[in-house]
């Protein structure tokens, strides 16, 4: 769908299948400024260049906005598609095997995004909880605008909607499966032992 030029800042991209890092789908989380929302990070393989021609797009759609272009007083060469190299960028040098050959851009979101099962279900709040998490593969439906704010200029990033497409493991934290007990209990351990 293409928007009114005259009346909006933002146009639309839906990547291909990407990941999810530092997911708040299910609940919003408090930004440094002291806003609820709604956020994660989707993290891009570099050999994706169907989502980067897509994210491109949206940003050449951009700049033939008005209002976008009077929002960054008449300084395009800002609006220009900034994506976080994570084979460079510090903030993630900690996680090599995350982001290697890799991507990523923050999402933000004032309302919960919508999200669907892979099969184009909607899903119910309990259902984002338990399937929407940091390390899963989704394709995410973003909103790309322009920002000005406080003399800084730039691209930024909204998240509109989420699908999820398979799972993945689990980003940022412990994991515990079966096998990590063994079957030594003791050979008198009677039920009446334990406390």
């Amino acid at each position: 769908m293409i928007l009114n030029k005259e009346i909006t800042t933002m146009a639309k991209a839906t990547t291909g299948i990407v990941r999810l890092s530092y997911a708040n789908i299910a609940e919003p989380k408090r930004n440094p400024e002291g806003k609820e929302r709604y956020s994660a990070q989707i993290i891009i393989d570099k050999s994706d260049t169907k989502t980067i021609k897509k994210l491109e797009a949206a940003i050449a759609e951009l700049k033939s906005y008005p209002k976008a272009i009077a929002k960054m007083e008449g300084k395009t060469q800002f609006i220009k598609l900034n994506l976080r190299d994570g084979d460079t960028d510090a903030a993630v040098a900690d996680q090599p095997e995350t982001y290697e050959g890799k991507f990523f851009i923050n999402v933000n979101a004032d309302k919960q995004p919508v999200c669907f099962t892979r099969d184009k279900v909607k899903m119910d709040p309990f259902d984002i909880e338990e399937e929407i998490y940091s390390g899963v593969f989704v394709q995410a439906q973003i909103g790309v605008f322009v920002y000005n704010v406080n003399g800084k200029k730039g691209v930024g990033f909204g998240l509109n909607g989420l699908r999820k497409v398979k799972d993945g493991p689990r980003l940022g934290g412990m994991t515990v499966n079966v096998n990590d007990f063994d079957d030594d209990l003791g050979d008198d351990l009677d039920e009446d032992d334990i406390i």
